[in-house]
């Protein structure tokens, strides 16, 4: 199973730098709603910045198997996730509002997953501690 969520973060880390790379080179649609150069620079750099992070903490948690690092990109999905609730609110939805929001979900699902079998897994190589030695009482 281990090896299976280790896959999956890894594949998901990968297809998040891919989004960063097409972030850089030719900003989203939603982007044109920021008509200005002012704006495209936002988006572009917080799109860059927020896949970029996550797809690198994911890489590197699952190729060290380090729950741990796993909790940056997973407190970057949940960030995102309450972010995209407070539009849905505040203006309602759009053209395929809810797709981001269940890859939100799966990221955060598959994060919370892994972390949890990479800890276990740690949990499970400890070894036992050895029993004390006896010592007889020769007093």
């Amino acid at each position: 199973m281990r090896v299976v969520l280790t896959a999956l973060v890894l594949l998901a880390g990968l297809v998040d730098l891919i989004i960063v790379g097409s972030s850089l080179l030719t900003p989203h649609d939603g982007a044109e709603l920021a008509r200005a150069a002012h704006g495209l620079s936002i988006i572009r750099a917080h799109c860059t910045s927020f896949f970029s992070v996550a797809a690198v903490a994911m890489i590197a948690g699952a190729l060290w198997r380090n729950g741990d690092l796993l909790l940056v990109p997973t407190f970057i999905f949940i960030g995102a996730l309450a972010e995209r609730l407070v539009n849905l609110v505040a203006f309602g939805t759009y053209a395929n509002w809810l797709l981001p929001m269940v890859l939100d979900v799966a990221h955060i699902a598959l994060l919370l997953g892994a972390r949890h079998a990479f800890r276990q897994a740690d949990e499970d190589a400890v070894p036992a501690p050895a029993p004390a030695p006896h010592h007889a009482n020769l007093a």
